[in-house]
């Protein structure tokens, strides 16, 4: 994602808190604000980024991403881990939120760990063509090959 020191980021479903981590190292006037809906899941990532948080460059809130009270055109960058949140039901609601939260020149990324080439190439033509049906431009790539899995990203850019 190329993190800039002053980007404002967003994770959708932050799980642990391993890439809030990550992230925060890299910012220095930036912020980056993660949810989860999952309270367990939210807690163990603010127990992880204890200083991050009391340094002001993190923040950690357990509530699902369409209740979250977010500020509009503030984000640099969102982005989603091995989420499913935009095939659970309101994708156009979802992506509409997103397209509304990002800041001008904003970008998404839509990353997914999966076993198969077969698997990755289906979930990112279907990434690609949700995105786009509701007017991102896309770019892909596969980030990693694991030992048995594919580690791919869809960036999606808002055409204004």
């Amino acid at each position: 994602m190329a993190v800039a020191p002053h980007d404002h980021l967003l994770e959708i479903g932050c799980g642990r808190g391993t890439a809030v981590s990550l992230v925060a190292e890299r910012l220095t006037t930036g912020t980056i604000v993660a949810i989860d809906r999952a309270a367990t899941m939210a807690r163990l990532a603010t127990d992880r980024n204890a200083s991050h948080i009391s340094a002001g460059r993190a923040e950690i809130r357990g509530t699902g991403f369409e209740s979250a009270d977010l500020a509009a055109g503030h984000f640099t960058k969102i982005f989603a881990v091995n989420v499913s949140v935009f095939w659970l039901g309101a994708a156009t609601a979802q992506i509409e939120r997103i397209r509304n939260l990002l800041a001008p020149g904003g970008v998404l990324y839509i990353f997914g760990e999966r076993p198969t080439a077969a698997n990755a190439e289906a979930n990112v033509l279907s990434t690609e063509r949700l995105l786009r049906a509701h007017g991102f431009a896309t770019t892909r790539s596969i980030v990693a090959r694991g030992q048995s899995r594919l580690f791919t990203c869809v960036t999606g850019t808002p055409i204004r």
